[in-house]
């Protein structure tokens, strides 16, 4: 009996130092992906870049005239090439404007959209034009115009992987709106990001604090997950440490559709959106997703050092249940506010958080008083931390 103990407790032994093994061989794996993408994804970007994306400008065939379109390439690492499209709407263009076109360039805006989901809100463009900003947006790669079939769409393995598009566009919206390098440095450049778009903003502005961001707005970001303590705490991390060994298994949850019910013009909202492309229920996840977004909160969770002043919007309420209930209608039906709440504080030293009341997801896709509300916030912050 004595030597079957000995011989179980050998083998389980071994089970543990193989286990550990393959852990830091996949551990290791990751960390040398996540610093060769660091290494390949910079601030300077190429000319030749943004002639080629220039030279394939067209009209943009979701919203039309006057909005255009141009194409991005980048290959943070060496296995993938990512397609993502910037979208600008052209200075001058918003009928709110000076019937002359004679207002002033203030600054430029890059909105960055959310999980399942693609730029498609054409009165934030012309709100932010008539304000004096040369509005741009970005499809990030898998996901809007920027999506091909087949793709795993709205899919990464790592937010860095946005880093090299996003260097883009940034470099891509100055060179359209100011034309001159030079003079597009002094001009204030403001990010705009919602849901999962504002976790990426948020990583992206503080891992490029050389950019100097004039302002970095967050429509309802995507901070932590909307579950339990138990789910946040230990489920969803035990599961993340599973997605290093198998990051493509398929997680095939429809998620709830009310939020998308409440938007929709067809069913009890406002809006009409390209369903192909932001889907009435959530694309195939994959549990190297849920480890990317975990990895991301994560660092937030651990405080950032954003230096750009930041805003924080979200609603005043948060709906959930799989039954449609009015709450749905004018709260948060993704996310909860009181987390977004919680961890606004760890983004940065200079951070202005404020409640909408009866704001949706998008604050900006809200009823119409209430996303006024959220564009008055949205613009008077901005006004107040430019130069």
């Amino acid at each position: 009996m004595k030597k079957i103990k000995i011989i179980f407790m050998i083998i389980l032994l071994l089970l543990f130092f193989i286990a550990s093994a393959v852990y830091v061989y996949y551990a290791n794996a990751e960390a040398l992906r996540d610093v060769q993408i660091d290494c390949t994804s910079v601030i300077d970007v190429h000319p030749d870049v943004i002639e080629k994306s220039l030279s394939k400008v067209q009209t943009d065939a979701e919203l039309g005239e006057p909005f255009r379109v141009y194409p991005i390439e980048t290959s943070p690492d060496s296995d993938l090439v990512f397609h993502s499209t910037l979208i600008e709407y052209p200075f001058g263009s918003s009928p709110r404007a000076d019937s002359q076109n004679n207002v002033s360039l203030r600054g430029i805006i890059l909105y960055v959209h959310g999980y399942n989901d693609y730029f498609f809100q054409k009165e934030l463009a012309e709100k932010a034009d008539s304000a004096g900003f040369a509005f741009f947006a970005i499809d990030l790669h898998y996901c809007g115009r920027s999506y091909v079939s087949d793709e795993p769409r709205a899919d990464f393995r790592n937010i860095k992987e946005f880093y090299a598009e996003l260097d883009v566009a940034v470099e891509l919206s100055k060179k359209i709106a100011v034309d001159d390098y030079e003079e597009a440095e002094h001009i204030p450049f403001i990010i705009i990001g919602h849901s999962q778009g504002g976790l990426i903003s948020s990583l992206y502005v503080n891992d490029r604090s050389d950019a100097h961001f004039a302002a970095l707005v967050l429509n309802s970001p995507f901070l932590d997950m909307n579950f339990n303590w138990f789910m946040r705490k230990i489920g969803l991390p035990l599961i993340s440490e599973i997605a290093l060994f198998l990051p493509d298994f398929p997680v095939n949850t429809s998620g709830d559709p009310n939020y998308a019910s409440s938007l929709l013009k067809r069913e009890r909202g406002e809006w009409e959106f390209n369903e192909t492309v932001k889907s009435y229920v959530r694309p195939t996840q994959h549990l190297g997703w849920l480890r990317a977004v975990m990895n991301g909160q994560n660092r937030v969770h651990s405080r950032l050092k954003i230096k750009s002043p930041v805003l924080v919007m979200h609603g005043d309420c948060t709906a959930d249940g799989v039954e449609w209930t009015d709450d749905y209608l004018h709260c948060d039906g993704v996310l909860d506010v009181e987390q977004i709440e919680e961890w606004a504080p760890f983004l940065g030293e200079k951070v202005t958080t404020r409640t909408i009341p009866n704001g949706l997801h998008d604050l900006y896709l809200s009823r119409k008083a209430t996303r006024d509300n959220a564009y008055h916030e949205t613009f008077s912050f901005i006004d107040d931390h430019i130069k």
